[in-house]
């Protein structure tokens, strides 16, 4: 699962890192952090001596998010459904709705939060994370800024950091996430890796400097091995420069530690390439089920994954097309446009997605190439 509302765990992280830091010299001293086995033990032990589920979901999310961890995503989901009965009960909730995408609820929770009574900066926040997940990041630029002003630190420079991204000022974001990365004062390695990996994400994906991308991405994997998305993303560009074994072993490893179904999904792919027709239909069928079984429990969460699923590997572009058009209901960021985009091509949905490009223009002032 890719990195989601990222600025909303750091008070988490900076918690669960204790024991001998490690050393990478091209990485260099700054960088060092404490193996990210203990750290991950640590984060286990954490959670287990939570005093309830509320006061552990920041630490489910975080092991969710690093480590594809389906069933304490599935326990920060259930969080969302108790009745708040204060303000700042209200804003724990919109925390975490916004986590599973049910972004209209979020939304709703932090403006009556901020009618209770709820401390204006701790709303304007949530407002603002929530904003730069449905698309709508430049909105949130002006309350983030005058954060960054108020309150500098991990938190303010890495949210400012992806709305900047959000709106396409990427060496203003890249700088804000280097400072951010700067004010780190510990040795736990899970900053560290979300930094890098959302770097790495901006870069490969939005401004298609792969080899920037890559780097990002080799630091994240560096300090938390056993990050899944990284490691999904490592292997994505692997393939793009047919350096194939590397990105099979990498998959492999993925794949057997957590089950995701995107590692599963292009391993099954890759092995189908390389011949092994019948391991690669059963990883891919495999994978099918798994995010079926997602789509069941958490719809918003899912549906741009699976959507990417069957446009390919799952070869079905009308489940992808209308999963696509869900997913851009909930969210209108480029993404969501760029997929829903494809899927309409793929249906033979010619004016849709003329009308979708539009429509992404208008909203961006960029084309879909």
């Amino acid at each position: 699962m890719k990195l989601r509302s990222i600025w909303l765990v750091w008070l988490a992280l900076t918690v669960v890192g204790c024991g001998e830091a490690t050393e990478d010299p091209a990485i260099g001293r700054a960088d060092s952090t404490t193996n990210s086995a203990i750290a991950i033990a640590n984060l286990d032990h954490l959670i287990e001596q939570a005093a309830d589920a509320r006061s552990g979901e920041d630490l489910l999310l975080l092991r969710a998010s690093l480590l594809a961890d389906y069933a304490a995503f599935d326990s920060v989901a259930a969080l969302n459904e108790e009745a708040p009965t204060s303000a700042d009960g209200l804003l724990r909730r919109a925390h975490g709705r916004s986590t599973v995408h049910r972004f209209a609820e979020a939304l709703a929770d932090t403006e009556a939060a901020r009618l209770e009574g709820a401390k204006a900066s701790n709303a304007d926040a949530m407002r603002a994370s929530i904003l730069i997940a449905i698309g709508r990041a430049k909105e949130a630029i002006p309350t983030l800024e005058s954060d960054v002003v108020r309150r500098p630190g991990l938190a303010s420079y890495s949210a400012l950091a992806m709305a900047y991204g959000a709106v396409g000022r990427l060496t203003e974001a890249d700088r804000l996430y280097e400072a951010a990365i700067q004010s780190l004062n510990t040795t736990s390695p899970f900053p560290y890796a979300m930094l890098y990996f959302a770097r790495g994400l901006m870069w490969s994906e939005q401004a298609g400097d792969r080899q920037r991308g890559e780097a990002m991405y080799a630091r994240a994997v560096h300090h938390v091995p056993e990050f899944v998305a990284a490691n999904i993303h490592l292997a994505e560009l692997e393939v793009a420069r047919s350096d194939l074994a590397p990105a099979i072993a990498r998959l492999e490893r993925v794949a057997a530690a957590s089950h995701e179904p995107e590692a599963l999904a292009r391993l099954g792919s890759l092995h189908i390439q390389m011949g092994q027709e019948a391991r690669g239909r059963q990883e891919i069928a495999e994978a099918q089920r798994r995010y079926e079984e997602l789509l069941a429990k958490h719809p918003q969460a899912f549906a741009d994954h699976a959507a990417e699923f069957y446009l390919g590997a799952g070869a079905n572009a009308q489940r992808s097309w209308a999963l696509a058009r869900y997913n851009l209901a909930l969210r209108q960021t480029r993404r969501a446009y760029l997929l829903a985009i494809r899927a309409a091509h793929a249906t033979q949905r010619t004016i849709e997605a003329h009308e979708l490009e539009a429509r992404m223009h208008a909203r961006f002032a960029v084309t879909a190439a």
